[in-house]
């Protein structure tokens, strides 16, 4: 529904708390947001707003976080409960990939089967952005944002961000659980010219070893995973980053009111069928980095997750050099 001259000077009032400059910007507004939801996120998150109520945002959260209590959650199990675990995702994945393959990469409704033709372009500009991303965060650090030997992105899903990635290095490998995923993805690859990537499939955990690598990149797939399986990946992903070499990764750490306990998730998994958001506590994250001997350069929230009671934190970690 179009957005009116009236509806965009109460944004200003209410959001920004004074008058807009003149009847420019508010016809400007009015004719660049497609609606109110659009129009009120365009002014949430103008520096104006942040600034101004920085202070208020921090104190919340930060008092939010200071007295958050996690649910028991599991972590370890045993090779056949982790076999069982993986065989799960894959078929709930495997069938995403037939079904609404772009949206299930990206949850917003206009990635459904139904309008994916004419929102493409859009979809597939999500996956330049994080590449974006990526790159001024390599450079942020001190290193480089080419020349890398081998990249890995674990869940690369159909491509949008691994078709960028093939810029970072001289070759890159992509790895997924969903054989419909891939297939889009080496479709998506072909029709841009790539020709330095590799898709492979995640089959089992079983003897799973990550290529060795020194650039790995993950976000928006740990998630998805329950907590074994997602620590098994991570202990796997960080095993597999070669001396000198640079891994940047998300996943959440905490979501209010979450429990995963073991027997009680294995009773009822056949019944699941569709996409699950797990958490995996810091703890545990810490505890596998320190086990892979790496160094955690950052470590910060990031915005894969839209509510403020959901923790979902972005890790840049180096694996030292080895000593002559």
């Amino acid at each position: 529904m179009p957005v009116t001259p009236e509806e965009v000077r109460a944004a200003y009032r209410l959001i920004l708390g004074r008058e807009p400059e003149n009847e420019a910007v508010v016809a400007a507004h009015a004719s660049g947001a497609r609606d109110l939801a659009a129009l009120r996120a365009t002014f949430l998150n103008a520096p104006e707003f942040c600034q101004a109520n920085a202070r208020e945002i921090l104190r919340f959260t930060t008092g939010w976080a200071a007295t958050r209590k996690h649910g028991p959650v599991e972590t370890e199990c045993s090779p056949e409960d982790l076999a069982r675990l993986f065989a799960h995702v894959r078929r709930v994945w495997s069938r995403l990939g037939e079904v609404e393959p772009h949206f299930s990469v990206v949850s917003h409704a206009a990635y459904k089967p139904e309008r994916i033709a004419e929102t493409m372009p859009a979809f597939l500009a999500t996956g330049r952005a994080e590449a974006e991303m990526l790159a001024a965060e390599l450079a942020g650090h001190g290193f480089r944002t080419t020349g890398w030997s081998h990249g890995v992105e674990l869940g690369c899903g159909v491509g949008r961000v691994t078709r960028h990635l093939a810029g970072f290095a001289e070759r890159v490998t992509g790895l997924d659980v969903s054989a419909p995923h891939l297939e889009l993805a080496r479709a998506h690859l072909a029709a841009e010219g790539v020709g330095n990537v590799t898709l492979a499939r995640i089959e089992d955990p079983a003897g799973l070893v990550l290529p060795a690598c020194d650039l790995l990149y993950s976000r928006i797939v740990l998630q998805h995973n329950p907590p074994p399986v997602m620590l098994f990946l991570l202990r796997r992903m960080l095993a597999a980053l070669r001396p000198g070499g640079v891994a940047v990764f998300q996943l959440p750490v905490f979501l209010e009111g979450y429990r995963f306990v073991l027997a009680e998730y294995l009773a009822g998994m056949d019944a699941i069928d569709d996409q699950e958001l797990h958490a995996l506590p810091q703890a545990a994250v810490f505890g596998a980095i320190a086990e892979a001997g790496c160094r955690v350069l950052a470590c910060y929230r990031d915005n894969s997750l839209a509510r403020i009671t959901q923790l979902s934190n972005r890790f840049v970690l180096y694996r030292p050099a080895a000593s002559p």
